[in-house]
């Protein structure tokens, strides 16, 4: 019982970062639950460099808009 919650957890962690670990990532890291947390904060570093992107175009746009 206990091995099928943890297991149930541990798809829904990994769905939640997409479903799929990054093969860098899964050499590194001895466990699942370590890949999880990496691949987390891999797509939260990856997140912030768009969303930095994205603030660059939107200023580039207002100021040829001023």
């Amino acid at each position: 019982m206990a091995a099928a919650i943890i297991e149930n957890k541990l798809t829904r962690a990994l769905e939640l970062v997409g479903g799929t670990i990054d093969p860098e990532i899964a050499e590194t890291y001895p466990s699942l639950e370590a890949c999880i947390l990496a691949q987390a904060l891999e797509n939260v570093e990856q997140a912030e460099q768009r969303l930095r992107e994205i603030q660059k175009i939107v200023g580039e746009i207002s100021e040829v808009l001023v």
